[in-house]
């Protein structure tokens, strides 16, 4: 049985202009801006354990931070847990998918 997709919400505050391109480059390989400093990630489990760990080798721990919110299985987070005020960015994943 496969790992069902989930939907990882990653905010970050980082010190250094250059480790700050750097991650936001990392993210945008992985998911999609919703803010400046603000991404979400689709995927499965192993995949966030494995950008989790890229991003612990770009930053400094002691100037830096990272959060990452796992907002549940991708279908059900956008209904359940995220609220927009204002413009809503359209998000992959968010239209029903036919699956065949």
């Amino acid at each position: 049985m496969s790992e069902q997709l989930r939907r990882l919400l990653v905010a970050y505050d980082v010190a250094s202009d250059r480790r700050r391109d750097r991650l936001a480059v990392l993210l945008q390989e992985h998911g999609e801006r919703v803010q400046f400093s603000v991404f979400v990630v689709d995927g499965r489990p192993a995949a966030f354990v494995r950008l989790r760990r890229s991003v612990e080798r770009l930053i400094d721990a002691a100037e830096d931070r990272v959060l990452f919110v796992d907002l549940g299985p991708r279908t059900r987070a956008r209904d359940v847990r995220m609220t927009w005020l204002g413009q809503r960015p359209r998000l992959t994943g968010d239209d029903d998918t036919l699956v065949l």
